[in-house]
C-alpha cells in the first residue's frame, strides 16, 4: 500500500450501477446490511457509489479498513456528509481535523481512562437501579423508551454534570424531543426548508444548545462561588471536568468549543447505548440460556466482591463482556464511518483518487469476520453467540471494530460498554422483562436501529434478589 503513480498499474474500483448524485442513499440508510451483503457478493471488497452527493468507494474487508483508520492524517481524514457536520458543530471533536483534533483528543482523553470509568460505575449503578424500580412500577412500557429513560440519564447527570434546577421531568422530555429530531437528520440531504428532516433537526438543535448553554453557565457560576463537584470534594462529571483543561501552550476550550463538544458527548453517551441497550432487550428473551448464564455469573460475582457494583465486579464479569462484544458485533451501534482521500493511493491493490469520499463499512466487516466465516449453527456470522468470544478463535485478532480504530476511536468505548454491563448487572440480580413481541423487528435508520412499534414489554421487580438466594 502506498502512494499511486500513473504507470502502478492498479485497478480502478468496480462501480455499482446506480443513478447519480442519488445512487444508494435511501438503501444505505434504511437497508445498509443486506446492501452489503448484495454488493460485496458481487462486486468484491471494494466499490464505488453515490451516497448523499457524493462518488463514495465502500470498503468492507476488516484488515483494508483498519488500514484506513490508522492512515488518518496521512492518506485519510474524516468526511462526515455535510449534514453531519453541520449539526455536530464544526467544534466537535468527530469534525474537527488535523492537529486541533488530535490536541482535543488529548485535553479530552482523561475523563474516559480504565480508572476514571470504574469511578463512575457506582453512581451508574445506582442510577441503573433507580430506572429498574421505576419500570417495575410502571408494570409496563416500551423499550425503546425505558432504554433512552436509563442512558439519558446517565448522560445528563455523569457525562454532562446537569444541574438539578435543569433536571426537570419538563426538561428532560424537551431535550429527549429535540434530540430525536437531531438524530433523525444527522445523516439527511442538507435541504434546510421547512418539513425536510434536515430542517427539523436544526430546530432540535437549538433546542439542545440552548440547555447546554444554560448548563454550562451554571457550572462556571458553581465553579466561581466555590460549589462546584471538586470544590466539594463530590464526583465531577466529564462536562465540569474540560472547564479548566488547558493544552500545551495554555489554552482552554471557549464556550462555542465546548457546547459543540458537550453534543458531541450527549450522543456519544446517550444515543448510541440507547441503541446497544434496546437490541439486548430484544435479543437475551430469544436466548434464555444466555441469560441464566448471566444470572449465574452475576450471583459469583456477588459472592467474590459483595452486592455493590463497582469497577472490581464490573471486571469480574467476563461471560458480560462477551455477551457485550456479541452484541455490538451483531448490531453495531455505529455501521458505518465516512473518509477522504487526501492523495491519490493504493488501497490493497485498487486505486483511490484523491478527493474521493470512501465509507469504511464496520457492520459488514465483523458479520464477515474471518475467524468464523463458513461457521454453521451457534457460530454461524449472524447467529447471536456470546460464546464465541470465550474460545480459541475468539481471543485471536479479527474484525471487531464496532469503535472504529486509529486516532478517531471512540474516546468513550469504555464508557459506552460500562452502562451496559451495569444495566445488565442490576437486571440480572433482581429483575426480569418480557418484549410482548419476541420477534419485533428493527428499522437499520436512524443511528443503531430503533424496533418498529418499540418494543412494548411488561418488567417486573423480583420479591428477592437472586443474588441472596
Amino acid at each position: 500500500m502506498s502512494a499511486w503513480t500513473p504507470s502502478s498499474g492498479l485497478r480502478n474500483v468496480p462501480k455499482a450501477l446506480v443513478l447519480p448524485l442519488i445512487g444508494d442513499s435511501a438503501r444505505l440508510f434504511h437497508d445498509g446490511p443486506r446492501l452489503a451483503r448484495e454488493r460485496f457478493g458481487k462486486l468484491g471488497p471494494v466499490w464505488q457509489t453515490w451516497v448523499l452527493g457524493q462518488k463514495t468507494i465502500v470498503v468492507g474487508r476488516a484488515d483494508m479498513i483498519k488500514w484506513c483508520l490508522n492512515r488518518e492524517h496521512d492518506l485519510l481524514e474524516a468526511n462526515w456528509p455535510t449534514s453531519t457536520k453541520v449539526l455536530l458543530g464544526r467544534h466537535g471533536v468527530s469534525v474537527v481535523e488535523g492537529a486541533r483534533h488530535l490536541q482535543l483528543r488529548k485535553i479530552l482523553r482523561p475523563a474516559f481512562t480504565v480508572a476514571a470509568v470504574n469511578d463512575l460505575v457506582p453512581r451508574m449503578a445506582a442510577i441503573a437501579h433507580r430506572c429498574c424500580d421505576k419500570w417495575a412500577a410502571e408494570g409496563r412500557g416500551k423499550g425503546q423508551t425505558l432504554a433512552k429513560d436509563y442512558t439519558f440519564s446517565i448522560a445528563l447527570m455523569m457525562i454532562l454534570g446537569f444541574d438539578k434546577t435543569l433536571l426537570t421531568t419538563e426538561t428532560i422530555q424537551s431535550c429527549i424531543d429535540a434530540f430525536r429530531l437531531w438524530n433523525e437528520g444527522l445523516f439527511s440531504f442538507p435541504i434546510n426548508l421547512p418539513g425536510t428532516a434536515f430542517h427539523k433537526a436544526l430546530e432540535g438543535k437549538k433546542v439542545l444548545m440552548d440547555y447546554l448553554g444554560q448548563n454550562l453557565r451554571l457550572l462556571r457560576e458553581k465553579k466561581r462561588m466555590g460549589e462546584g463537584a471538586s470544590e466539594k470534594g463530590e464526583q465531577v462529571s466529564c462536562a465540569e471536568g474540560l472547564l479548566d483543561v488547558q493544552d500545551d501552550e495554555g489554552h482552554g476550550l471557549s464556550e462555542e468549543e465546548l457546547k459543540d463538544v458537550f453534543l458531541t458527548l450527549l450522543f456519544a453517551g446517550h444515543d448510541t447505548s440507547a441503541s446497544a441497550t434496546m437490541r439486548l432487550f430484544s435479543e437475551l428473551p430469544r436466548h434464555p440460556h444466555v441469560w441464566k448464564k448471566l444470572i449465574a455469573e452475576q450471583q459469583q460475582v456477588a459472592a467474590e466482591h459483595g452486592p455493590a457494583i463497582d469497577g472490581a465486579a464490573v471486571k469480574a464479569m467476563t461471560y458480560m463482556d462477551a455477551v457485550v462484544k456479541e452484541i455490538l458485533r451483531l448490531h453495531p451501534i455505529v455501521g458505518a464511518t465516512f473518509r477522504r482521500a487526501l492523495h491519490d493511493f493504493d488501497l490493497f491493490g485498487y486505486h483511490v483518487p484523491k478527493g474521493r469520499s470512501i465509507l469504511l463499512n464496520l457492520g459488514y466487516a465483523m458479520e464477515s469476520d474471518k475467524r468464523w466465516a463458513g461457521e454453521a449453527g451457534e457460530h454461524a456470522p449472524r447467529s447471536f453467540c456470546p460464546e464465541r468470544w470465550l474460545d480459541e478463535s475468539g481471543q485471536k485478532t479479527g474484525g471487531w471494530v464496532p469503535f472504529g480504530g486509529g486516532p478517531r476511536m471512540c474516546l468513550g468505548y469504555l464508557l459506552a460498554t460500562a452502562e451496559l454491563k451495569v444495566l445488565l448487572a442490576v437486571l440480572a440480580r433482581g429483575y426480569e422483562w418480557r418484549p410482548l413481541d419476541i420477534n419485533e423487528e428493527f428499522s437499520f435508520f436512524p443511528v443503531g436501529g430503533v424496533p418498529v412499534n418499540g418494543l412494548p414489554m411488561e418488567f417486573d421487580k423480583l420479591s428477592e434478589l437472586r443474588t441472596e438466594k
